[in-house]
């Protein structure tokens, strides 16, 4: 079973950088296939996609290893994506090593590299098939360097994204695939705005500070190297890690 170009599967795209992927995707032209754990997110998402997404959308938990793996297979050939965005992911608890348990490793696996592992290796196939594709994983500055406003546990598994994607970018480059990753700084997503308005003002412009920048990116702007790295343009780039984070990590 092979591949479609013009065929992008976005997990994660019930709201926040990888639902405006899927809109810009769409714009372009290409067939959306839609996943996310929220049903009433995504079906926002895909009613606003109107005939571009391709068909109803997949609500899973990607934690769920199983529930993935059976939602993926029952893509009909016709919706077999040649693009695959990992989005899922993410951890705005701001807690010291010391304080962390291996149930919280547990779990920032499970969401930020399991989830990308599980994915990659279920659509893969149908890219080597084809001859191409483009994946586009969604690390962090945090799994470049370390992170001032999330944990051990977070770092450690976006670390793994990093070197996941370098990995699958050696071993399917010669069938036409490439494998990159973004790492975005932070972003102003409704999610990372929610989880800072508890902090007190002077906590968020300390942070905001840090940054060469000085301000939050926008979610057009973390969108928008993700679909770069998806295009027919991006074919000789691949196992990188582009930065998105106003200077936080040079």
């Amino acid at each position: 079973m092979k591949a479609r170009r013009d065929v992008a599967l976005v997990t994660g795209a019930g709201a926040g950088i990888c639902a405006e992927v899927a809109r810009r995707l769409a714009a372009r032209g290409v067939g959306v296939v839609l996943l996310d754990r929220d049903a009433e997110a995504v079906a926002r998402v895909a009613g606003e996609l109107g005939d571009r997404c391709l068909r109803e959308p997949l609500v899973v938990d990607v934690t769920d290893t199983a529930a993935v793996e059976a939602a993926v297979t029952s893509l009909a050939p016709r919706h077999r994506p040649g693009i695959l965005v990992n989005g899922v992911g993410g951890d705005t608890r701001a807690r010291p090593v010391t304080e962390l348990t291996e149930a919280d490793l547990t779990s920032a696996v499970a969401h930020n590299l399991t989830s990308v592992f599980t994915m990659t290796r279920l659509c893969a196939p149908a890219m080597v098939a084809a001859g191409r594709g483009r994946i586009v994983n969604l690390a962090s500055v945090a799994g470049r360097t370390y992170s001032l406003f999330s944990n051990a546990a977070y770092v450690a598994a976006k670390a793994g994204v990093i070197g996941f994607t370098k990995q699958c970018a050696y071993e399917l480059a010669p069938h036409g695939i490439t494998v990159n990753a973004v790492a975005h700084g932070v972003i102003g997503t409704e999610r990372i705005r929610s989880a800072w308005a508890d902090n007190p003002p002077e906590w968020t412009a300390d942070r905001v500070g840090r940054i060469p920048a000085g301000r939050f990116g926008t979610v057009t702007e973390a969108a928008g190297m993700v679909c770069q790295l998806c295009g027919e343009d991006a074919g000789y780039t691949t196992g990188t890690v582009v930065d998105v984070n106003g200077g936080l990590h040079i």
